[in-house]
């Protein structure tokens, strides 16, 4: 495409554009306006927004076209010295982009790029393109449309959109791209006049463009692709042999780079969930922080400061007057239940409040972070990893003097649920019907396998006893557990012999004796099917037994009796 030809330069509202010739009069509009504030224009609608960028696509009402607008935001001081010395977000979408079509390689039309700059400090940029108003993600499409069964159209359509993805990728590598952030989200699909799907690649402001790519940076994209996908072993398998058949670096030694891409999809994937866990302390699209010298509030944005003050308003009001619903009340802490309005509905929201009474304590927390501040992380560290536990709303933590005085959790407040030990009592206690004692078969092995679930996560919680998991009954005749009490649970790439035991022997020592030793037995071997843990089940045994005896186990109802001595 010869850019002198068909692009050329303009300044509008200090904006400096490149833009091509047949959009000039669009660009020259009041597009940034409908950039800064999208909401108030109808032919505008946004399609993703936090707090780097947002998109939205632009119905063009002059000639009925819809083109796709991205603005880059400057996030202070950081972001204008750091793009002095470097090209900005749009700068690079548009320079890949046009490098990408000069190769032969599909992507959306670009059609202006722009820059607000003062005295060459960047404050703003902007990318438009041609815009796939029918596209969607590639994962969306593989999980709606290649997921309805395994009828003969669907299994064409499976190999089709393998080779095409195999193909699309070996392209981008042989033409010396290292795409950096290769997922499935940044691939769009679109259906062609045939039917058949054609792959577009997005989002190219991370890409490296060299002329020859090494194997190691094909193994990254290959292995983040993967973490990004649900497939089969056998659909990955025939994706690899596929792609390796442009590429004899690949190809000569496929089955060890197809090891190497396990490997590092499996440690870019605990870098991801890391980084996710850690959005919850820092600005982030779902989280906001507000510091100062005398509080820190973290919250969740799907819940505003004003229904958080309702709340803690409403604790204090009913907490002074007593009419609150208290759960535990020690003179450091209190938990309760109270009732808000979040967007005309009833929540019911758990205030946990924690006092710092001694000098010891608050100092210990100035250096260190407090229990309710490791529920907090812990939370959004399970939330990230599929375990269910109640949703955190918000953090609150007051200062005096600079040092902790008083922290406030507020969670989710799971209604018509029982602590695990309850609901086992309610349920199981006294003589069973043949229905209730199947009842009871299935409760085990779906909590053996939610357990085991938890622990093949790599999530270690050192105080799981049966009054830290809530169970309540779903509609389908199943169960949801829910987590609780995270302040000491930590995440871990596997866990050890050791901590397998402690936790299976903390639910062993804190269910009450109507659940039998052949129950207890039943759940473990629930727990350990197919897996090594099976293997080693006799020193499990002795290991959970041995841990149990030095439980107090007499508010359960329960005794483990001593090994048995040997008599010579």
């Amino acid at each position: 495409m010869n850019r002198t030809r068909l692009y050329h330069k303009i300044r509008k509202n200090e904006i400096d554009w490149i833009v091509l010739d047949d959009y000039s009069s669009a660009i020259s509009g009041n597009l940034v306006e409908k950039a800064r504030d999208a909401a108030s224009y109808p032919e505008c609608r946004v399609i993703g927004e936090n707090n780097v960028r947002i998109s939205m696509f632009v119905h063009l009402q002059e000639s009925g076209e819809v083109i796709f607008l991205k603005r880059y935001k400057c996030r202070g001081l950081k972001d204008i010295f750091k793009y002095f010395f470097f090209t900005s977000k749009a700068a690079s979408e548009w320079k890949n982009m046009n490098r990408f079509l000069k190769e032969g390689i599909p992507v959306a039309l670009p059609l202006a790029k722009g820059e607000k700059r003062r005295f060459n400090f960047l404050l703003d940029s902007y990318l438009v393109t041609k815009a796939f108003v029918d596209a969607r993600p590639l994962r969306s499409y593989v999980e709606q449309c290649l997921r309805t069964g395994k009828t003969p159209d669907v299994l064409i359509q499976k190999k089709i959109l393998i080779k095409k993805l195999a193909q699309l990728v070996q392209k981008i590598h042989a033409e010396g791209f290292f795409y950096r952030d290769l997922h499935a989200g940044n691939i769009m699909v679109v259906k062609s006049d045939g039917g058949e799907p054609e792959l577009y690649p997005v989002d190219f402001h991370k890409v490296w463009h060299m002329k020859k790519i090494p194997l190691w940076m094909r193994i990254r994209d290959l292995a983040q692709l993967k973490n990004s996908i649900t497939a089969s072993r056998a659909d990955q398998v025939r994706f690899l042999r596929e792609y390796a058949k442009g590429c004899n670096l690949f190809s000569n030694n496929f089955k060890f780079n197809a090891y190497r891409i396990e490997v590092k999809a499996e440690k870019l994937w605990r870098t991801h969930l890391k980084s996710r866990t850690k959005r919850c302390v820092v600005n982030s699209s779902e989280f906001a922080v507000q510091k100062d010298f005398t509080h820190s509030l973290y919250h969740n944005k799907c819940y505003t400061k004003e229904f958080l003050n309702e709340i803690i308003k409403a604790y204090r009001v009913a907490l002074d007057t007593g009419n609150l619903k208290v759960l535990k009340k020690t003179p450091k802490e209190t938990v309760a239940m109270i009732a808000g309005i979040q967007n005309g509905k009833e929540l019911k929201v758990l205030v946990k409040e924690s006092t710092f009474t001694y000098l010891l304590s608050a100092l210990r927390y100035n250096f260190c972070k407090s229990r309710a501040k490791k529920y907090w992380i812990a939370s959004r560290g399970l939330k990230v990893r599929g375990i269910e536990t109640p949703l955190s709303l918000a953090f609150i933590e007051k200062k005096m003097i600079g040092f902790p005085k008083q922290n406030i959790l507020l969670t989710e407040y799971i209604d018509q649920a029982l602590e695990l030990n309850d609901y086992v009592l309610k349920n199981f206690k006294g003589v069973l019907s043949k229905e209730e004692m199947r009842k009871k078969g299935r409760f085990l092995e779906e909590f053996a396998e939610k357990l085991r679930d938890l622990h093949d996560r790599g999530i270690y919680h050192a105080d799981l006893k049966s009054n830290n998991i809530l169970v309540k009954e779903k509609n389908d005749d199943g169960w949801q557990f829910y987590f609780i009490d995270l302040d000491r649970v930590a995440f871990k790439q596997c866990l050890s012999f050791g901590q397998r035991s402690n936790n299976l022997a903390q639910i062993n020592a804190s269910v009450a004796g109507c659940v039998t030793p052949s129950d207890r037995l039943k759940f473990f071997r629930a727990y350990a099917r197919g897996t090594l843990v099976m293997k080693q089940k006799k020193k499990y045994y002795h290991k959970i037994l041995k841990i149990s005896r030095k439980k107090i186990t007499q508010p359960y109802g329960i005794f483990f009796p001593p090994p048995a001595k040997n008599i010579h």
